[in-house]
């Protein structure tokens, strides 16, 4: 019950705070991405990556985590293109175990990803050389919930 509550704050939580952008002023952009983005040294979850230009937003993200099940919805900001985010986060998550599920790439880019128990929705909003990040971290849903 508290599994499925959980869950449900943070789909809604990814959904309803992905309405706004950050646009950023346009530059050259090669379409080869000259500069390797790096792992920030500062992570709220030790097994999800950041970007290390990107601030986290901490006045718009909470996490919670106990040795049986972690919840988090964490915000940043940062000047790096979404494609180079994009591109970031399909190399380095296979590098902490996550597995990819599925990718949309639209103007918003959303990245499903699980590990063991655990889900990771990263959505990716932005234009030019600006992007917002949203990291929603939950319980992964079991199919069963949802069969009822």
């Amino acid at each position: 019950m508290i599994r499925v509550f959980l869950v449900s704050i943070i789909v809604l939580s990814v959904f309803t705070a992905g309405c706004s952008t950050i646009s950023g002023r346009r530059g050259s952009h090669s379409s080869d991405f000259e500069k390797q983005l790096e792992v920030s040294t500062l992570l709220k979850f030790d097994d999800i990556p950041v970007p290390s230009s990107f601030k986290f937003i901490a006045a718009e993200s909470f996490a919670f985590q106990t040795d049986e099940v972690r919840v988090g919805l964490l915000k940043y900001t940062g000047r790096v293109s979404p494609e180079e985010t994009v591109v970031f986060y399909k190399e380095q998550m296979p590098l902490y175990n996550w597995k990819p599920i599925n990718f949309i790439e639209y103007e918003r880019r959303i990245l499903n990803f699980e590990k063991d128990e655990q889900s990771v929705v990263i959505t990716i909003d932005g234009k030019g050389s600006s992007s917002s990040l949203v990291i929603a971290v939950s319980p992964r849903s079991e199919s069963e919930l949802f069969n009822r």
